[in-house]
């Protein structure tokens, strides 16, 4: 327990840093989960912790010892987390159709991949044995950034499901071979017990997967399906903890297998990780700052002729063995030929690998271990970039995806939270505004309204109608621009109408705005507007997006206030009755 009280600063700031360069980053038009890495290797004992001495006051804000150890945890639950969902973009339905063709690219990207490496490697150091490992090290892919680059941008396309279901194999692939590797080329471990450790691993996991599906039939609110997700990923851990304790390839695989049991399972199965990915996003964020923080820039250095050439074999390998496949597998057309480049991140699977070779071999195999840790600091801070263009240049992004959406920032911000807070605590003067100018609908409405999403469901329309206590609920798209709005009197019909209620979403019930109130209207317009449409609140936009909602109690209360200050130039009665 110290030590996680110890940590929490540290980590606070780094979530912060986190946040505020994610949103930067994304405005650069590069992925949130490199500014995340920077941020660790910024923090981290490489970075400022050189510089600053441990004893010195700002040292607790550092990702020091208490908070590498809590960290070293977020990292097997975050990682146990994306593998479940990486598993469940393995739907059967979806591989009866491209399953062939799938296998067939998967087995033409780590053949060639590891094929190019291990040349290269004995090319360099005649050392057969070592290149053998190394091949099989390089054909690992980071499900870590590659899933949560896609889901940052929210790709959706055949591109996107193609790289995170070759990710799943590559490691799948990398996982079972690599006990089998280390036999024929050194002679040590134990092959036969690994491979029926990992089978196991797969089966356990899969058994709770099925389970989990059973359960889902009967829970039917999202926050139960959430924690339906979490129950899951914990029980896929916990087992691989008792099959084989301490086994990060054990715990990948289990998660890997509940994920692809209980997607095709229930037809729940999509709502129950939606919900999940929501819930744990911030275990991802730990998971990027604990990396980040364990990536030495300085072993790039280090790396030498035989680093150098590691990385251009891998990096060739990925890219010309995903054309070959594409080409055999008559994938034209259908996926883009640079899809290789969308399997270059590499982090998770390759550091548990090199902790392996360690552990058995020691000495042995040191310059390889050099290497491939440079890899993967050049691969995990520059693979997202990629694998994020990959999906852009396919056509699987929404453009409103790439724009870093606005907000309030510098100095307005400040203005806006110390207006809220002024109005909130009844300290603001409001007559000093009205002598200055016309109360304006910004000094009255809700900067925060509930919204509902176009696709939301008519059950979540529901919802959100019952918690927001207004007559209209606002409905946005994903850059936050106003599609609309709905009363519950257009609900009335479909309410009692099983058959209707699975097919309506609210963009169907959304009736358009034609004449939304601006930030800086005058209050007595406003109202006058409202008189005239006989609606108790209304829509307020900005540059066509929905920045508020204007309720007209709130409007009362703003006058209120007003008046009493004396200050009732601008606003008659007549027009606030």
């Amino acid at each position: 327990m110290d030590t996680l009280l110890e940590s929490l600063p540290a980590i606070a700031l780094g979530l912060f840093l986190a946040l505020r360069g994610g949103r930067r980053a994304q405005g650069w038009g590069l992925p949130r989960v490199t500014a995340y890495l920077l941020v660790g290797i910024l923090l981290g004992p490489h970075l400022l912790g050189r510089l600053v001495p441990p004893d010195s006051p700002g040292a607790f804000l550092l990702i020091g010892p208490a908070a590498h150890e809590v960290l070293g945890w977020t990292k097997r639950l975050a990682l146990g987390f994306i593998l479940f969902r990486v598993g469940s973009e393995f739907r059967f339905a979806q591989l009866r159709r491209v399953g062939p063709r799938i296998l067939l690219l998967s087995i033409c990207e780590v053949g060639t991949c590891a094929a190019l490496v291990s040349a290269t490697v004995l090319l360099v150091t005649g050392d057969a044995p070592l290149a053998m490992v190394a091949g099989l090290m390089a054909t690992s892919s980071a499900p870590s950034a590659t899933l949560l680059t896609l889901r940052e941008v929210e790709a959706d396309g055949p591109a996107s499901h193609a790289l995170i279901q070759l990710v799943g194999l590559n490691n799948l692939v990398t996982l079972l071979a690599f006990p089998l590797v280390l036999v024929v080329a050194f002679d040590v471990g134990q092959p036969l017990v690994a491979t029926r450790t990992a089978l196991l691993a797969l089966a356990g996991g899969a058994a709770l997967g099925v389970g989990m599906a059973i359960s889902l039939e009967t829970l039917k609110l999202e926050r139960e399906r959430a924690v339906g997700g979490i129950v899951l990923v914990l029980a896929a851990l916990g087992l691989a903890q008792f099959i084989d304790a301490g086994s990060t390839s054990s715990a990948m695989l289990a998660c890997l297998a509940a994920g692809i049991a209980v997607s095709n399972g229930s037809h729940y199965s999509e709502q129950m990780s939606v919900a999940v990915d929501a819930g744990v996003y911030p275990l991802y964020v730990l998971f990027f700052l604990g990396a980040g923080s364990e990536l030495e820039l300085g072993v790039l250095a280090d790396m030498g002729v035989l680093g150098v050439c590691f990385v251009a074999a891998r990096a060739g390998g990925k890219l010309l063995g995903t054309h070959v496949g594409l080409r055999l597998g008559r994938w034209e057309g259908e996926l883009p030929s640079t899809l290789g480049a969308g399997l270059l991140c590499q982090a998770g699977v390759a550091l548990g690998l090199i902790a392996a070779l360690e552990g058995q071999l020691g000495e042995r195999t040191a310059g390889l271990t050099t290497v491939v840790l440079g890899s993967v600091v050049l691969f995990e801070i520059f693979g997202p970039i990629l694998t994020r263009d990959v999906a852009v240049r396919a056509g699987e992004v929404k453009l409103a995806n790439l724009v870093l959406t606005g907000g309030t920032g510098g100095a307005r911000a400040v203005r806006e939270v110390a207006g809220e807070l002024g109005q909130n605590l009844g300290v603001v003067d409001l007559g000093r505004l009205e002598a200055g100018g016309a109360l304006e609908v910004r000094h009255a409405m809700h900067r925060a309204p509930g919204t509902a999403r176009a696709n939301l469901t008519f059950d979540g329309v529901l919802k959100i109608l019952g918690e927001v206590g207004s007559d209209l609920l606002p409905v946005v798209d994903e850059s936050e621009a106003l599609v609309g709005v709905i009363s519950f009197s257009e609900t009335k019909d479909i309410l009692y109408d099983p058959s209707l209620r699975d097919l309506v979403i609210a963009e169907d019930l959304a009736q358009p705005v034609c004449e939304p109130l601006v930030p800086n209207l005058s209050l007595q317009e406003a109202l006058r507007r409202m008189d005239a449409m006989h609606v108790h609140s209304w829509p307020v936009v900005e540059d066509g997006r929905l920045v508020g909602m204007l309720k007209r109690r709130d409007v009362y209360s703003t006058l209120h206030r007003a008046f009493a200050s004396g200050a009732v130039g601008g606003v008659t009665e007549g027009q606030s009755s």
